[in-house]
Parts: C-alpha cells; sequence; structure tokens
C-alpha cells in the first residue's frame, strides 16, 4: 500500500470510527430539519420509541434517521414515550450554540424515571441523564452549550415536576426553578412565582422562557412568561407576563405549548385549544406602545392547532415550521410550514410540508445541529495534510 493510500485508509477509519462511535452511519446536515416521532406503526397501548428524523425545508425525508434507545445498557438509558397518544412528550429544542439538540422522555420506569437525551451532530446520542420523577409527565429540554440542563414538565407527585436546572449525566432532577404558582409573593411588581406545572421552555438572547396552561387555588395563567432573569440556575424564581395570561377558555391563549421570539417585538406562540371560543393555531403577537397584542391565528387545513414550533429569522423574513395538533392525538400529523414578515399584520397561510404515516406521530421540530467551527478546521486541515502528502508523494514519485 502506498504512503498516500495508507494516509486516506487511516483517516476514513478515524472518520469511521468517530462516526460509529457516536452511533449513527450519516451526520445531520446544516440547514435541514429534525423531527421527532413517535410510534413503530403499531397501535400499541404502551410505551412507544422515539426516533428522529430528518428532513429538507422543502419537505423531502433525508433518510437520516436516529433511533433513541429503547432499553438500558451502561449509562445509555431507555428514552420513550408512554404512549402514541401523548400529546405534551417530545419537544425537541436546539442549543444555544446550535451543536446539539435535546429532548426529554421515559426511562424503562415510565412510572418514575425521567431520561434527558443529547444528541449530536452526528447523531450520537448521549442519555446518561436520568432521575427519579415521579408522577411527572416530562415535555422538553433544553441546554446551552451540552452540558447544562433545563428541562420542565408538569406537577408531578408532590411537586417534582416544573422547571428545574440539572446537568449531563446527573441522576438528580436538578434544581426547582419553579415554585408554584399561587405561592406566597404572587403579583409582587407584576411578577408571580413559576408554576410547577409547566410546558415548553426556550432560551431567546440569553433569557430562559416557559409557556403554561394552569389553574392553581384561585391564580391562573395561560400563556408565555420569562424565568426570573437570563437563565438561572437557583430554586424559586418568579415569572413576569409575557404574551397571555387569564383564566381559562378567554378567548386570548388557552392552551399555548411551544414558542419562538423572532425579536423583541416580535413572538410566535403554537396553541392547541379547540374549546369555544377556540384559540388554536398559530399565534403572532406584537410589541407596540408598551403593550404585547396579537397580530392573527392561522391555523393549519385539517388540525386543531399546533404545537411543536422552530423558527429562523433572515433579515425582516421568518420562516417558521410546525407540528400540527389533531382531534386526537394518536391521529397522523404534519409538518409545516409558514412565511411571515416583522412587524406584518397579513395573515399568512400554512404549506404541508410532511405527513407522519399510520400509527405514527409527529411531536417535535428543530433545526439541524451544526458542527463545532473548530471541528470543522480541523477536517479541512486533515483533508488538506492529505492532499499536500499526495503531492509531496507524486513528486517525489516523478
Amino acid at each position: 500500500m502506498s504512503r498516500f493510500r495508507g494516509c486516506v485508509y487511516l483517516g476514513w477509519l478515524a472518520w469511521l470510527a468517530t462516526v460509529s462511535t457516536n452511533g449513527m452511519a450519516a451526520p445531520f446536515t446544516p440547514g435541514t430539519l429534525v423531527v421527532s416521532q413517535v410510534g413503530d406503526g403499531v397501535l400499541a397501548s404502551g410505551t412507544v420509541p422515539i426516533t428522529l428524523r430528518e428532513f429538507t425545508t422543502a419537505g423531502t425525508a433525508t433518510g437520516v434517521e436516529v433511533a433513541l434507545p429503547t432499553t438500558d445498557s451502561g449509562s445509555s438509558y431507555a428514552i420513550v414515550a408512554n404512549t402514541l397518544g401523548n400529546t405534551g412528550i417530545g419537544f425537541l429544542k436546539r442549543s444555544v450554540d446550535e451543536q446539539f439538540l435535546t429532548i426529554i422522555g421515559y426511562g424503562t420506569n415510565a412510572t418514575a424515571s425521567r431520561t434527558i437525551a443529547r444528541i449530536d451532530t452526528l447523531g450520537g446520542i448521549d442519555s446518561s441523564t436520568r432521575f427519579s420523577a415521579a408522577g411527572v409527565s416530562p415535555r422538553s429540554a433544553i441546554t446551552t452549550t451540552g452540558t447544562d440542563l433545563w428541562w420542565s414538565g408538569d406537577t408531578g407527585s408532590g411537586s417534582t415536576g416544573g422547571i428545574r436546572f440539572t446537568s449531563l449525566g446527573s441522576t438528580s432532577s436538578g434544581i426547582a426553578l419553579a415554585q408554584g404558582l399561587g405561592n406566597s409573593g404572587s403579583n409582587a411588581s407584576g411578577q408571580f412565582p413559576v408554576p410547577y406545572n409547566s410546558r415548553v421552555i426556550g432560551i431567546f438572547d440569553g433569557q430562559l422562557y416557559g409557556s403554561a396552561s394552569v389553574s392553581v387555588g384561585g391564580y391562573s395563567f395561560r400563556g408565555v412568561f420569562n424565568v426570573g432573569t437570563g437563565v438561572p440556575t437557583t430554586a424559586n424564581q418568579f415569572g413576569v407576563t409575557i404574551v397571555g395570561g387569564g383564566t381559562s377558555n378567554s378567548g386570548i391563549i388557552d392552551s399555548p405549548w411551544e414558542f419562538f421570539i423572532a425579536d423583541s417585538n416580535t413572538i410566535y406562540v403554537a396553541d392547541d385549544d379547540s374549546t369555544a371560543p377556540a384559540t388554536g393555531g398559530l399565534q403572532k403577537w406584537l410589541f407596540s406602545s408598551g403593550s404585547w397584542s396579537k397580530a392573527w391565528t392561522a391555523t393549519p387545513a385539517g388540525a386543531v392547532g399546533v404545537r411543536g414550533l422552530t423558527g429562523l429569522v433572515t433579515g425582516s423574513s421568518v420562516q417558521l415550521y410546525g407540528i400540527t395538533a389533531m382531534t386526537s392525538g394518536t391521529d397522523a400529523n404534519s409538518l409545516v410550514a409558514l412565511s411571515d414578515t416583522l412587524g406584518g399584520t397579513t395573515l399568512p397561510s400554512f404549506s404541508t410540508l410532511a405527513t407522519a404515516g399510520s400509527n405514527y406521530v409527529f411531536r417535535g421540530v428543530a433545526l439541524a445541529p451544526v458542527p463545532e467551527p473548530s471541528s470543522v478546521v480541523l477536517v479541512l486541515a486533515g483533508v488538506g495534510a492529505l492532499a499536500a502528502a499526495g503531492r509531496r508523494l507524486k513528486i517525489r514519485r516523478g
């Protein structure tokens, strides 16, 4: 074997080893979408697997799929959906540094254990974060750089849920940022204690936000709120209403799930409410003259609303991608897209990109993770070194 071919062979082995170690045969492509899909094609009553599927922004499946583990193996723990029809599970988040995806689900003991999985750009899965959170319906998890983790869920048994902070590989559910809606201090300085029964969280411009639809002891909140200041890691945080608020069926925001903050004056909220006066759909909220107002609500054809949501801002254009909410939690739903303009009030319409197959359901959507810049530099440097070696050998032989 020639020296050049040997270098190429060793480089190929190194790449193969990297991909194999990360548990996938092909990496995600930057600029694509990743959708979390639950189900195995059979209408089962028990736990079902979760698979991450890659689509182009035109809705074409690329064939890249990452199956999350369904059994425990060493420190790689199972992460599954407890049922096909659980509409509150499977929200997918991209990290603040854009290098990872995170998702939270049930462990092998669906009664108590919960697992957070971190997925890298090669499809490598780290599901070493497992903890006990009895009775909690796990909903979303997010990280800034891959090691810090915030997760959200409903109240659980004895307030074991809410919004919490933990770290990669931890066996603890972490620090409770929530303290319970209606606790001492409610409405102080326009703030309220972060509710235990929370839905989806997100980080935008260095601030942690959450959504909720809850009524406790005479207190009600339905909308999107900030969680403390910045990305807090300490207990008993207060929140401030961004959009929403009020009681059930108020016709403002009744059942908010994921949200996308395009800029300081524009928020999009996914809502699946179907009870009159129904607020289901994708809502656009604009900030003007010191207050927020709803500009429009767009509802995908054949759906009652939207749950999963992500977006991308380019100049004044906003491209949004959502997961539809259907009448039944087990109905095949769709990945949809909508284009909008910052500050605009004209109602846009959705286009359907892809539809889940029979006995499968889409739950979350996120932009694909991108490689760490230094990794790209190393790969390019390696390719350059191999090319240079080849040229030197060719010259010597000439």
